[in-house]
């Protein structure tokens, strides 16, 4: 296992909720009854939440159904399809505020 894989759409699983002292091996056991896993990563700073990389969509649509909002170290955890940026993460295209140069502006009478 690797650490953050760019994986096929819909393999990559959110959990959020985390308690800051839950670990790799402990998401990895949470998560193990659904499928082969690729991957798992934890965040420290800031800590709460981390991801598990799936081989198969199907498995990690399983485990999202079954482990959303059940408890893992005494927290209720969020666990979803990740929908994240991807590799080329960021925000769309450029531009700024104010009006665009297409924008009409009306006469008040």
């Amino acid at each position: 296992m690797s650490g953050r894989d760019y994986a096929a759409p819909g393999c990559k699983v959110y959990i959020g909720n985390l308690d800051r002292d839950t670990s790799k091996s402990e998401v990895e056991d949470f998560f193990r009854d659904f499928g082969k896993i690729a991957s798992v990563w934890v965040a420290r700073n800031p800590p709460g939440f981390g991801f598990v990389t799936f081989e198969d969509p199907y498995d990690a649509k399983d485990a999202c159904k079954a482990l959303d909002k059940t408890e893992l170290n005494g927290r209720r955890v969020s666990v979803e399809v990740s929908h994240g940026r991807g590799k080329g993460g960021g925000r769309g295209g450029g531009g700024g505020g104010g009006r665009s140069r297409y924008s009409r502006s009306r006469s008040r009478s």
